[in-house]
């Protein structure tokens, strides 16, 4: 073997060390997905901006139902640069508008209906940042779980140089047979190296979303998936009456409401009452005779605008298509959340019965066989390329399993977000 052949086979080796046995100054205690994404919805920006718009949205409502500041009117008069040095009035006024037709209530509730919309807007963001952290998660779990089943397969090709080299010394196998069993050893530790690469950009992600250090992300789940009774029909109400993000829909097309019955409102101008006194001071002069008379008025006016040429047409018009545009996107929703939930069902189910197919017959039945092999190959009874085999089948067929529950764990997850509804109890 040359120098170069050497230097690659160590190679994977020494990196392999540098992942598995470099010393490590404090051990990250394991965390749940559940801690993962409480850490998640703490640390998220956009969860935090939609609550500040929620408060600005209430004060915006309260705001909408207040009464306009009433208009002081203030005028003087002095005859003075014309020669009546004696005539003189002063004049102060308060005028207040009032809304007509319910007007400010309707505006008050149009506002609150904004809120609610916002409310719901946040549930709603909540709801889908719990579901892509959990997912991110759960993927991150599922590379962990294949690392583990890679380290178990680097220490089954262990093993088998082990056996190999004993049998070469002994005389039993050519070394063609222990040239493959270290190849393999070497495939299986390039193995680890590739699957802890890929589990890197997972970590990376769940540190940004939870504001973990990469070397704290731990996670103790196992790929359990919840059991639930309820049926389809159960599970759809739940959604309808549950999702957000319908919810949402349904407040903008309340408020939409409210804005049709507002524009109405609008079409009646709004009445000005107001109350003044008016002070005034002249003279009356007669040949050389002068006299100076002095009153005081107070009275109440009234004014509205005549509605001769504006009616609100334009805002009426405008409200009933806002209207109907927001029942239009609620249905579409509605229908959508409909297909969601079913497709969700269906990925239960058939994730629920390829789990069954593996737990039931494939899994024991390979481990034995492997098992057997791996006997036969120490005594004699079969050749190394068996063993190989059946070493890659028992690789192959777990990863697919993992994959298979994970798949299962996924379409739990998926279920729950569409339906709004943890399915071992309580709303997301």
């Amino acid at each position: 073997m040359s120098f170069t052949t050497m230097m690659r086979s160590a190679v994977p080796v020494l990196l392999l060390q540098v992942v598995l046995c470099s010393p490590v100054s404090a051990v990250a205690a394991p965390r749940s997905i559940n801690e993962i994404t409480a850490l998640a919805l703490k640390q998220s920006a956009e969860l935090t901006a939609l609550k500040k718009e929620e408060a600005a949205q209430q004060s915006l409502a309260i705001q909408a139902g207040t009464f306009n500041n009433p208009t002081l009117e203030l005028q003087g008069d002095s005859g003075t640069l014309t020669g009546g040095s004696e005539e003189r009035s002063l004049f102060i006024g308060i005028n207040q508008e009032f809304p007509l037709n319910n007007k400010l209530t309707l505006r008050r509730e149009a506002g609150e209906r904004g809120a609610e919309s916002v409310q719901r807007q946040l549930d709603n963001a909540t709801r889908l940042l719990k579901d892509d952290i959990t997912s991110l998660s759960l993927d991150y779990l599922l590379a962990t779980k294949r690392q583990e089943l890679a380290t178990e397969l680097l220490k089954l090709n262990r093993d088998l140089v082990a056996v190999a080299e004993e049998r070469f010394k002994a005389g039993d196998i050519p070394e063609l047979e222990l040239n493959l069993a270290r190849v393999e050893l070497v495939r299986s530790e390039t193995r680890v190296l590739e699957i802890e690469k890929e589990k890197t950009p997972y970590r990376i992600k769940i540190a940004s979303l939870t504001g973990l250090k990469e070397s704290d992300i731990s996670l103790s789940d196992k790929f359990i998936a919840p059991k639930f009774s309820r049926n389809g029909e159960e599970l759809l109400k739940s959604a309808i009456s549950l999702r957000p993000d319908l919810l949402q829909l349904t407040g903008e097309y309340e408020k939409a409401e409210t804005e049709v019955r507002l524009a109405e409102a609008e079409a009646v101008p709004n009445l000005t009452l107001g109350i003044f006194a008016q002070w005034q001071r002249s003279s009356t002069e007669i040949g050389s005779m002068s006299a100076v008379n002095s009153d005081t008025q107070l009275g109440v006016r009234l004014s509205m605008p005549i509605p001769v040429f504006d009616h609100n047409r334009g805002g009426r018009a405008a409200a009933r298509t806002r209207l109907d545009a927001a029942a239009s996107r609620r249905l579409a929703l509605e229908r959508s959340i409909i297909v969601e939930v079913e497709t969700a069902v269906s990925r239960v189910s058939s994730s629920e019965r390829i789990l069954t197919m593996f737990e039931q017959g494939i899994i024991p039945q390979l481990s034995e066989n492997l098992k057997l092999t791996r006997e036969a190959y120490r005594i004699g009874e079969v050749g190394i390329l068996s063993v190989i085999e059946e070493q890659k089948k028992f690789f192959e067929v777990n990863d697919s399993y993992l994959s298979a529950l994970h798949s299962r764990r996924m379409a739990y997850i998926k279920l729950e977000s569409a339906v709004a509804t943890e399915l071992t109890g309580g709303v997301q």
